[in-house]
């Protein structure tokens, strides 16, 4: 049984803030769906620990949407099949996974609401209440839609909704400050699920992963990078000497260092340009998000510095606060390292992949720019092998399930899913191998890994890797270095 680290609310809270950055000008639509689902769940009589279960359903019951074509409104049936890809793995979530399970099947006629499983009314309620928020306007007093709402609603009934759910919620509609919390304090949902830290560290990881592919999987070139960031930083922390639970917490940073990535556009995501002024300000805009996000949950204190910080630089021209490197955490420097490591490993629109020399070019030209810290950079070169294959393994793993959930199949492919993967991924690598070099510096992209290159002679790559081959230990406890991060370490 892992460290209890934090409580439900506090993380529910944070996730379903990131979900909602997903929708342009919607603050708040996460918290208003569970809350309107939890009040059909009382309605209903659910148990208390029903209606918790509802409520996380509701927070997350849009995760799919990442890997579905943008703008456009999709039923819940496909909305939950899509969800499927993301939570099927994940422990902690299979209470989801089963309701996703039960949402994807459409249902004809009108069934009997005894004849439903639990599942199947969790995925009607949410079903239903996702529906009311896209109609009420935040300009208007929620009292003056209620009927035009109600009315909406209503002619759904036996035909994209369910009877008995309808009028349960119009039942709960003759209530009125319930609509006045669902437009104005949504978030008060939050105050029914359980306070205390009751969370694991454990179970944080596996919610952490879970959130790095609503984060990664909205485009193919980032789909496994959270996940190839967190594994580097944690092999760098392990050799670094860091405790388990240290280790434990960069996993969970890593995982979530790019969660205000969700605010910007996947237009930008994945221009194969470079990026204008004002798309390059968004960009930089992310970072101060995921502090925004992580630094109200009990017990992310240090996580949240870690994954924020992650694009500050030593010479103090990082973003989004300027800080220099006395001010910035050893967490932070190390997921700094790690985040360019596995970028410049990865096919972005704009350039491909890059192979080991070009690696260890990038990381010393940040090196030469002041950007980065030498002791970690040296390290993260002395043990490139090592961390590289426990980066490339896991990395491998997720790639693949982004690759089965995100092609197009067709029966053929249905019947062989492992073959669309594989095709997709053939296609894939074909069409990175046709791209240019790619020249950039961090003006121009406004991605970590292009702190980079104009072209230079590899042979001093060459160098580098050849003296590796007789580098010293790969952490030397007595070096000024070590002496450094472990006093912070310590205090």
């Amino acid at each position: 049984m892992g460290k209890k680290l934090t409580n439900k609310r506090a993380v529910a809270g944070a996730f379903a803030d990131a979900m909602n950055l997903l929708y342009e000008g919607e603050n708040k639509y996460h918290q208003q769906v569970a809350y309107l689902a939890y009040r059909m769940a009382e309605e209903l009589g659910f148990a208390e620990h029903e209606r918790e279960t509802v409520i996380m359903a509701a927070l997350l019951h849009d995760c799919g949407m990442v890997i579905l074509p943008e703008n456009k409104e999709y039923p819940f049936r496909e909305l939950a099949a899509a969800g499927l890809n993301l939570v099927g793995d994940i422990n902690i979530l299979q209470f989801v996974r089963r309701i996703f399970l039960a949402g994807q099947t459409e249902y004809k006629g009108e069934p009997a609401y005894e004849s439903l499983s639990m599942e199947a009314r969790y995925a009607a309620v949410i079903d239903l209440a996702r529906r009311v928020p896209k109609m009420l306007k935040s300009n208007d007093a929620a009292l003056n839609q209620v009927m035009d709402i109600c009315d909406n609603i209503s002619d759904l009934a036996g035909e994209e909704l369910q009877v008995w759910a309808v009028e349960c919620f119009l039942r709960v509609a003759k209530t009125d400050y319930y609509w006045m919390d669902i437009l104005h304090q949504p978030e008060v949902v939050l105050s029914f699920l359980p306070a205390g830290n009751n969370m694991t560290d454990d179970e944080l990881i596996e919610l952490s992963f879970f959130m790095s592919r609503v984060i990664d999987f909205r485009s193919r070139y980032t789909a496994a990078h959270s996940v190839g960031v967190a594994v580097s930083a944690v092999r760098l922390a392990e050799i670094l000497g860091m405790s388990e639970d240290e280790c434990k917490m960069m996993l969970i940073a890593g995982y979530l260092h790019d969660v205000g990535k969700l605010k910007v556009p996947k237009a930008i995501l994945e221009k194969g340009d470079k990026l204008t002024d004002a798309e390059f300000n968004l960009v930089k805009e992310y970072a101060y998000y995921t502090h925004l996000l992580l630094k109200e949950i009990p017990g992310f204190e240090q996580i949240g510095r870690w994954a924020s910080l992650h694009h500050e630089k030593m010479n103090g021209f990082g973003y989004p606060f300027g800080l220099k490197a006395d001010d910035i955490p050893m967490g932070a420097r190390i997921l700094a390292v790690a985040d360019i490591f596995s970028a410049v490993t990865e096919v972005r629109a704009y350039r491909p992949s890059m192979e080991k020399e070009g690696v260890i070019r990038t990381l010393k030209e940040s090196l030469d720019k002041g950007a980065l810290p030498k002791g970690l950079v040296e390290l993260m070169m002395q043990n490139y092998d090592d961390i590289f294959v426990k980066r490339d393994e896991e990395v491998a793993k997720e790639l693949s399930r982004y690759l089965a959930s995100s092609v197009e199949n067709d029966e053929e492919d249905e019947a062989e899913p492992e073959a669309a993967a594989e095709k997709t991924e053939a296609s894939f690598e074909e069409e990175a191998s046709e791209m240019p070099a790619y020249e950039s510096d961090d003006e121009s992209r406004g991605d970590s890994e292009d702190d980079v290159i104009e072209e230079e002679d590899v042979t001093k790559a060459e160098e580098a890797e050849a003296a590796m081959k007789n580098a010293p230990p790969v952490f030397d406890k007595d070096n000024d270095y070590a002496k450094a991060f472990m006093d912070e370490v310590n205090n």
